[in-house]
This record gives structure tokens, C-alpha cells and sequence, in this order.
């Protein structure tokens, strides 16, 4: 580290530390979009061969359960997440980076990206058979009214598959703690759990690797012990 990095190490703190307070939404993205920036300098070429089996196997489901059907990824970043869904009716990634992930090689990708908060999805009532969010939920603003969407764009007997951090505490891109039983209720009554498990963090303790490895966290421990939820639900239908 140079003199002049050391100098004005502190300064770019306190300018990072009143950026979060004043503009906490942009300042998040601001970080999201570097972070994805870098990993591309990283990788060349944004990987995404691995999301079919999170799609699929990981939830026991067969690729044949996408065949005809309409899928949404809720903050999906800009891997291509659906690429590997070539038998869904529709692929559609929703994002409020999406536009800046087209510079990242999203443009080349076999789906729909849409550039929008997952607070306000441009996208119609019970449009969507299936509803993925995995590694997004606790990067949101208000995730109380990113369910309340999700409730909105699954049609009756849709799915919800879910994967999240929970038990951990709030960062600049991660600001919320979320806990299972929250959740839960939350999802309520609308999305009624066909299965759920939490994994321990494992090697490095990111969430595609540990729940790969699949050491589960006794139910017990669920309201404290950090790690990963990984569930899916049946979309309820209407009362009449």
C-alpha cells in the first residue's frame, strides 16, 4: 500500500460510511455491481452450469417440470440462472441491476432479463408457474413486500423454491436477518411449505457449496444457528 492509499484510507470510509446512511438502496447496488464486475475479471465468462442441478435435484424435481411452464428468478444476477430451462414456455430474470448485467454478457443469454426492484415486478397477476429465489431474498430493501409480490406473480398451485442465509447478521448488501420461523410466517397462508432443511455454512460458506454439502442443522438450533434455508412451497388456492 502506497503513502497516498494510506492517507486516504480513512476518507473513502467516512465517505463509504455516509453514503450507506444517506442512499442505503444505491449504495447496496453500488457494491452488488462491483462485486459482479470483478467477478467477471475474475472468470472471463460468468459461469452458470451449475443451476440446473439447484433447480432440480436439489428440490427433487425433474427438468420435465419446467416443460411448458413459466419461470421467474427473483434477483438473479447475471449468470443466466434459466439458461438450462430450454423446455420452460418462459424464462424471466428479475433484477434491479439487469441492464447494467447485459455489459457483463447477460445479453447472450436464452431468457428475459427485467430491470426492476423485486418490491414492484412489472409483470401480471398469477403470471408465473414457478417462482425461484435463491441467495436474494435477504439483499432486498423490504422483504415483506418482495413476498407480498411473489404471492402476487405464482398462479394457484404454482411453486416457490426457496434459498436464503438466515441467522446472520446485517451488512451493506445483506441488510436483513432473517430467521426461519419468520419466514414462514410471512409466506402465510398463501405458500404452504412442502418441504424445508437448514445446512451448516461449509468450505468457504457460500450458500451453493454448503448446500452441496448438506450438513443439515438440527431443528432445535433453527432460531439461532446461522446457515442456509432451503424450502419449497405449493401456491394455496383463492378462498371463494
Amino acid at each position: 500500500m502506497t503513502r497516498w492509499q494510506m492517507l486516504l484510507r480513512p476518507l473513502q470510509g467516512l465517505t463509504s460510511g455516509i453514503a450507506e446512511r444517506m442512499a442505503p438502496t444505491h449504495w447496496k447496488q453500488f457494491n452488488e455491481l462491483h462485486y459482479w464486475k470483478r467477478r467477471k475479471s475474475i472468470e472471463g465468462t460468468l459461469s452458470n452450469d451449475h443451476y440446473e442441478y439447484f433447480y432440480t435435484k436439489c428440490f427433487g424435481l425433474e427438468p420435465g417440470f419446467y416443460e411448458g411452464k413459466v419461470v421467474m428468478d427473483i434477483g438473479c444476477g447475471p449468470r443466466g440462472s434459466l439458461e438450462w430451462a430450454d423446455m420452460a414456455l418462459r424464462r424471466i430474470g428479475v433484477d434491479p441491476l439487469a441492464s447494467e448485467y447485459l455489459a457483463l454478457g447477460a445479453k447472450a443469454h436464452r431468457m428475459e432479463y427485467l430491470s426492476a426492484p423485486a418490491e414492484n415486478i412489472p409483470i401480471g397477476d398469477s403470471a408465473c408457474d414457478i417462482v425461484a429465489s435463491f441467495n436474494s431474498l435477504d439483499h432486498v430493501a423490504n422483504v415483506e413486500r418482495v413476498i407480498a409480490e411473489m404471492k402476487r406473480v405464482t398462479r394457484a398451485g404454482g411453486t416457490l423454491l426457496l434459498m436464503v442465509e438466515v441467522n446472520h447478521p446485517p451488512t451493506a448488501c445483506e441488510p436483513h436477518e432473517l430467521s426461519p420461523d419468520k419466514l414462514l410466517s410471512w409466506l402465510a397462508p398463501e405458500f404452504v411449505c412442502t418441504a424445508i432443511e437448514v445446512v451448516k455454512p461449509a468450505g468457504s460458506g457460500g450458500i451453493y457449496e454448503s448446500v452441496l454439502s448438506g450438513v443439515k442443522v438440527d431443528r432445535a438450533f433453527w432460531a439461532t444457528a446461522r446457515g442456509f434455508l432451503v424450502a419449497s412451497f405449493s401456491r394455496e388456492q383463492p378462498d371463494v
